[in-house]
């Protein structure tokens, strides 16, 4: 028998950030997927999917995958890489993530399964390596609008600093231990918010470059915004603000971050820069909506200091930072605007 398992992630600063190679602050939390693998002598792969009463049957190596099959593209990137299963397995797939909710729990699913054929092919690999397959998997085998702080989250746990660009990621300790995850009973709308939003920034960068070729959003200034924003259509400024803006709240809670310790109860300033965060992707981004919106102002209201959309947003899930002995109050609060649940999580150290 072979069990494994991979945990969901959060973002704390980031979002709508690492498609376009801008640092992103993510953590790994108390949610898992798990899988459990015996092997058969079928010769193939069969999935139960309990929580999705889902059952399905996969050769070794698939001869075509259809788009968002992420098991058959993850054996086929694996195959691509000389990592193959010689013998079929009956697979049991359990998870305490939601589904389709912004806290990844496809990336959770490809990092874990990815898990599970390198034990089984008895092959060694990097976490590191294994963030680089699944996020192959996932995106690049798709051509798919997403970056890779889900797969790095997943497979390298804890609270970090992810760099697209380079691919550079930092350990952070860990200064949050109030954390509420609030599911708000939406579906999210990943592609559809995720690219827009990246076709939308890309137009009002290639816009700008033509007034000033050497523009760039790592290192572009608050001042940017209103003497290069001139240049755009009301349409496309709002992403322009909102990409310069959150590169900046980005940057300015990494200085924090790396000054902050695992019990350092001084908060204030991240909470601040938290709901400037969220400010950018309700206005500008338009990924919180209105429900969503009155669960987080209820949230506050009872005593929560920041709240913010997680993935891509259209629905799903957002986080509540709230004093702990606030949680009750809170927790009650979100559940009577029609959240689908509010429950604390912690984040993990792999």
């Amino acid at each position: 028998m072979i069990r494994v398992k991979a945990p969901a992630r959060i973002c704390l600063f980031g979002d709508h950030q690492d498609y376009l190679n801008l640092p992103v602050i993510a953590a790994s939390i108390d949610r898992y997927i798990y899988i459990e693998a015996q092997p058969n002598r079928q010769g193939v792969l069969n999935f139960n999917l309990s929580d999705l009463k889902i059952t399905r049957q996969i050769t070794l190596v698939p001869t075509q995958v259809e788009k968002g099959d992420y098991l058959c593209s993850t054996l086929s990137v694996l195959h691509a890489n000389q990592i193959t299963l010689s013998s079929g397995y009956d697979i049991k797939i359990h998870s305490e993530i939601p589904v389709n909710a912004g806290v990844s729990s496809s990336s959770a699913l490809i990092v874990a399964f990815i898990r599970f054929i390198l034990q089984a092919t008895e092959t060694k690999a990097s976490d590191l390596q294994i963030a680089n397959w699944a996020h192959q998997a996932e995106v690049e085998f798709f051509n798919e609008p997403g970056g890779i702080m889900d797969h790095y989250s997943s497979a390298l746990g804890g609270l970090r600093l992810i760099e697209p660009e380079t691919r550079h990621t930092e350990a952070f300790a860990n200064p949050h231990n109030d954390l509420l995850l609030a599911h708000s009973g939406l579906p999210k709308s990943t592609l559809g918010v995720l690219g827009k939003a990246k076709e939308y920034v890309l137009e009002a960068v290639a816009t700008v470059k033509q007034y000033e070729p050497h523009f760039s959003l790592k290192l572009a200034e608050a001042e940017d915004i209103k003497r290069l924003g001139s240049k755009l259509s009301a349409s496309l400024f709002p992403y322009f603000e909102a990409a310069i803006e959150n590169h900046l709240l980005t940057k300015e809670a990494i200085r924090i971050y790396r000054q902050a310790t695992s019990d350092d109860s001084s908060l204030s300033p991240l909470e601040q820069l938290i709901e400037r965060h969220q400010y950018y992707l309700d206005t500008a981004i338009k990924n919180t909506p209105e429900l969503m919106r009155i669960q987080m102002n209820e949230a506050k209201n009872a005593g929560a200091k920041a709240v913010k959309v997680m993935g891509s947003g259209g629905g799903g899930c957002f986080i509540i930072l709230a004093p702990k002995e606030s949680h009750p109050k809170v927790i009650k609060a979100v559940l009577q605007q029609k959240a689908k649940f509010v429950e604390p999580i912690q984040i993990t150290i792999h």
